[in-house]
């Protein structure tokens, strides 16, 4: 009611009407419900929503644009389903309301990665089996996450621990302390925190939504169509004679279960 009294005498004070426009909008609200809500001081107009909108919109490109071009921009995509129904269904239409879309978020490369980290492309496609002008022979064995599990030294402690075994150990006395008898909060004290062995900082990781696609990347030219697109936003479009350069730098995607056996 205060906010309404507010907007009634100063027409800038509609920070809850705004609020509730971008509600409405992305909701699918009828222009005559935003209209008759906007008379009665409960939502900006319907002028101001899409204004809103159109702003946020360029805003948010932007930041896109910005960040693609620092080529330290990592891309995840993945489809979803949206169901337009009709208001008089029929059965020749009947399955022409589902539409198959493809999402996309952008987010930057934390933990110190530069440019110069991604500088190997060159490097990569030489020792790719997918180039022809690469001896096979001279190929090295293929990884796996296998190889993973050896890139620190599994040194046993005093007790002839390993690592796995020191950290099921400690797990299992936690187990005891907050969840057995009573008797074992004695030992809190004694329960220091595992020990690691080489820690990533956590940090937080802003994350923008890229426009939505009206592409099915269910198929290889959906994928292929899917990364182009997600590209274009990041501010590299082919017509575009301000973008930088990929051909030497590697550019990480993230997508579903059957990115890898389509692209």
């Amino acid at each position: 009611i205060l906010s309404i009294l507010m907007q009634s005498s100063n027409q800038k004070s509609n920070a809850l009407q705004s609020i509730i426009g971008i509600f409405l909008h992305s909701s699918h609200t009828p222009a005559k419900v935003v209209d008759t809500l906007s008379r009665m001081g409960l939502s900006v107009s319907l002028y101001l929503v899409q204004s809103a909108i159109c702003s946020l919109a360029s805003k948010s490109h932007e930041r896109l644009t910005a960040l693609g071009q620092t080529l330290l921009a990592l891309y995840a995509y993945n489809n979803f389903d949206v169901d337009l129904k009709s208001y008089i269904p029929t059965v020749e239409r009947s399955n022409e309301s589902l539409k198959h879309l493809t999402s996309g978020l952008v987010f930057p490369l934390q933990h110190n990665i530069t440019c110069g980290d991604l500088k190997c492309s060159k490097d990569l496609w030489a020792q790719s089996e997918l180039n022809s002008l690469t001896n096979q022979t001279t190929l090295s064995s293929k990884r796996s996450y296998k190889d993973l599990l050896r890139l620190h030294s599994d040194t046993p402690n005093l007790q002839g621990l390993n690592s796995q075994q020191q950290f099921n150990s400690w797990k299992f006395l936690h187990n005891l302390r907050y969840h057995g008898p009573e008797y074992f909060a004695y030992f809190q004290s004694k329960l220091k925190e595992p020990k690691p062995i080489e820690s990533i900082p956590l940090v937080k990781t802003p994350i923008l939504a890229a426009r939505a696609m009206y592409i099915n990347n269910l198929t290889v030219a959906g994928n292929i169509r899917a990364v182009e697109a997600l590209m274009g936003q990041g501010g590299f479009e082919e017509e575009s004679e301000e973008a930088v350069e990929l051909e030497e730098y590697v550019v990480l995607f993230h997508g579903d279960l059957g990115t890898g056996e389509r692209l």
